[in-house]
């Protein structure tokens, strides 16, 4: 056999680890590939005991719990914490049941898990591919450290619509924020105007501090993106009656703006005004539709495109220009001129 990683040889039908450890030689012989590989990386940390030849995989609670740790430390962004990942956790956790064997979890488990996540749970593409995503990292994690004996697999995703881009109408938002005031919820009314008028990605205004608000230009400033690349909005008149409104007695610029609202309760909030107006059966009316929103008012106000691609903080400009659609006006505008170019009426 060729190609083995190095420190491993074939030995008849099995395999032989060697590996020079603080000086001293440890040796080993396994049954499988995977076997030998997950003793090689137990033997360079300490964790392969040579004389009964075993080594100690992790549990599934141990080895989320490892995982988030790394993910945490690692993180080039400083709101990174591991509050961020409870749900995630509780989620795979109660599935699989804390005390599984990484090894335990396979290609059926996982499959099960799919079913659960979009037939059961109706859960959204990429909240399933995320799911799916930290179920892999973490066993990759794991395995990568020899606690894992056999390679991880991936969970089949779902593919992400680029058809129809859901966006809330006037009549649903005036829906929407009468059903948040009228149950005593202005709060999270609030955060929902906050979204439709600055475009913001759910995390970036979570995360947004007092000391990026600029009450005398106007501007808020977005220094965490997901691009990498800080970009600055301007706020409505709503947007700013709503940040004076929080900023009342407020002497920590370091603070978060909306501090107050907690992601989870901000989510099942949602769902709860998402049944109350009709929309529950809506999978794509989500939070991230507000973003969507915002771009294609700015787009249906005739903003140019490049400045629209600017406030979003897209990549491309061929990102915002998914948009463009949603400007029917603009059709109408070419269908005259053409009228107008005829030669034959």
């Amino acid at each position: 056999m060729t190609n083995l990683p190095k420190g491993i040889s074939k030995r008849g039908d099995k395999f032989r680890v060697s590996v020079m450890v603080k000086g001293k030689r440890k040796t080993a012989t396994l049954k499988t590939l995977e076997e030998a590989f997950a003793a090689l990386q137990q033997m360079k940390i300490g964790l392969f005991d040579v004389t009964s030849g075993q080594y100690t995989t992790w549990n599934l609670k141990t080895a989320w719990e490892h995982y988030v740790d790394h993910r945490v430390a690692v993180s080039p962004h400083s709101t990174a914490n591991h509050k961020k990942f409870a749900w995630y956790g509780k989620t795979i956790l109660n599935h699989f049941g804390p005390l599984v064997d990484l090894d335990d979890i396979n290609q059926k488990t996982i499959a099960e898990f799919f079913d659960e996540l979009t037939v059961s749970r109706k859960y959204s593409a990429s909240v399933v591919n995320y799911m799916g995503t930290l179920l892999y990292q973490m066993q990759l994690h794991a395995f990568k450290r020899g606690r894992k004996r056999i390679q991880p697999e991936r969970m089949q995703g779902m593919k992400l619509t680029k058809g129809r881009i859901r966006y809330v109408t006037d009549e649903e938002e005036i829906r929407m924020l009468d059903w948040y005031d009228r149950t005593a919820r202005e709060s999270f009314g609030d955060l929902v105007r906050f979204y439709l008028d600055t475009g913001l990605r759910k995390s970036e205004a979570l995360r947004l501090k007092f000391r990026d608000v600029d009450m005398e230009t106007g501007r808020i400033s977005i220094w965490e993106t997901k691009t990498n690349s800080p970009r600055h909005v301007k706020m409505t008149h709503r947007v700013r009656h709503i940040l004076e409104k929080l900023a009342r007695g407020q002497n920590d610029q370091n603070a978060r703006v909306f501090k107050h609202i907690a992601e989870r309760k901000f989510y099942r909030v949602w769902i709860d005004m998402r049944e109350a107006i009709g929309l529950g059966d809506d999978a794509q009316f989500v939070i991230h539709t507000l973003r969507h929103t915002c771009c294609t008012r700015l787009l249906g106000a005739n903003v140019d495109i490049r400045t629209v691609m600017q406030w979003m903080g897209h990549k491309s400009i061929e990102q915002t220009q998914r948009y463009a659609h949603f400007m029917p006006g603009k059709l109408d505008d070419a269908a005259a001129a053409l009228d107008t170019l005829a030669t034959v009426k």
